[in-house]
């Protein structure tokens, strides 16, 4: 068995290790950067490391297909939702098993996304593709408000909401790099729908989504340079919870044979009638504190889970049952400051505040949804003990 991982260069995750201790006599191979963060020494005995001076560059690409061309891997492992789409190429290329081009770009691509939804009982939200301005004002016209995105983003970078055709006209005139994007077709538009959004992160094998964990966001991510992100887990018998683990199941159901996905990671909309359309999804961990928290309540580290799925090294639990209390998580991006309670109390389960690089200072300005200077990651009986626990980290403010 030969694995070939690509770690970005901000990853300290120990994907090696895990591997050989499933597999003493695995063969790795850990594709990185020169200025990686894991020392090589972190590394587990026998693996072999190759660093390129630019992680992000197409150099990196053509890195990695002379890797795959001259040791052909058993398995390509990425863990990163921008390196889902070159992974794959290089699984399509190579004749490696696993998530291949044509279905990985329905995960990168918004609106190729959106199509996975359809005769689900949770729809996807109306949406519009777009190459200029005329698009714009005719996706104002017919869906109303809207959010302007881009089809491959990721951590609600680059998201606007648009009002209606002043705004249009407005945006484009102030931002001519708008047009810019709309002419490359990079851009896409949907309804945008004022209420509760809810992310559901699941693990998968084969047909069968071994482990669906709904949630929802305390403030929508898009509006994370003024409110906080914070994210509450549904209570498990509720209506809500149990329509979103039914959209999930079938969802993972409906995936092509061979798919090679093993964790997922979707976005609901509840509008103010409490309607649902399903946002986004990702074939990778949910970002901020998902892990942990999936991790506190189920006894499953969805990161190495998947990783052992993707390495055919993991047998998962006929029917996982939660091992800890419900949890919820809250990160200090740019809305009024949290802080841990005078006296410490048991159901604050982490607390971390991320040091800045020497010499600088925290930002003040976070740039992604999960960019943050302080996480915290709590514990309770249900919804409403979370959202009260929820609130007294901001009583010292």
């Amino acid at each position: 068995m030969h694995v070939l991982i690509m770690q970005r260069p901000h990853s300290t995750a120990r994907y090696d290790h895990w591997i050989h201790e499933a597999d003493p006599t695995a063969r790795i191979t850990v594709l990185t950067s020169a200025d990686a963060e894991r020392p090589t020494g972190d590394l587990a005995e026998g693996v072999r490391r190759v660093t390129v001076d630019d992680y992000e560059s197409p150099a990196a690409t053509a890195a990695l297909f002379r890797l795959c061309a001259a040791d052909r891997p058993d398995r390509v492992f990425v863990n990163s939702e921008d390196d889902v789409l070159r992974a794959a190429e290089a699984r399509t290329l190579f004749g490696i098993p696993g998530l291949g081009s044509a279905t990985a770009l329905r995960f990168r691509d918004k609106v190729e996304m959106k199509r996975l939804f359809e005769g689900l009982p949770v729809p996807a939200v109306p949406h519009r593709e777009l190459r200029c301005g005329a698009d714009l004002y005719a996706a104002a016209e017919e869906l109303g408000p809207l959010v302007v995105k881009p089809r491959d983003g990721a951590g609600s970078t680059g998201v606007r909401v648009l009002a209606d055709a002043r705004a249009v006209r407005r945006a484009c005139v102030e931002d001519p790099a708008l047009l810019t994007a709309l002419h490359g077709g990079t851009l896409m538009a949907e309804r945008y729908v004022a209420g509760t959004v809810h992310h559901v992160d699941v693990l998968v094998d084969g047909d069968r989504a071994l482990l669906v964990s709904p949630s929802r966001y305390t403030s929508p991510p898009h509006r994370f340079r003024t409110d906080n992100l914070g994210s509450v887990m549904l209570d498990r018998g509720s209506p809500r919870a149990k329509l979103l683990t039914d959209t999930a199941e079938r969802f993972v159901a409906r995936l092509p044979e061979g798919h090679g996905v093993h964790v997922l990671h979707l976005e609901f909309l509840e509008d103010t009638s409490g309607a649902l359309f399903a946002g986004e999804v990702a074939c990778r961990t949910g970002g901020a504190l998902v892990k942990n928290a999936v991790r506190h309540t189920w006894g499953i580290d969805l990161s190495r889970a998947s990783c052992l799925l993707s390495a055919g090294l993991w047998t998962p639990p006929e029917e996982p049952v939660p091992t800890g209390p419900p949890t919820a998580w809250l990160l200090w991006n740019g809305g009024p400051r949290p802080s841990v309670p005078a006296e410490r109390p048991d159901w604050l389960v982490e607390f971390s505040a991320p040091k800045p690089p020497e010499g600088q200072r925290p930002p003040d300005t976070p740039v992604s949804s999960v960019d943050s200077r302080a996480r915290f990651l709590i514990e309770g009986a249900d919804e409403e003990q979370l959202e009260a626990r929820l609130r007294l980290l901001y009583a010292d403010g």
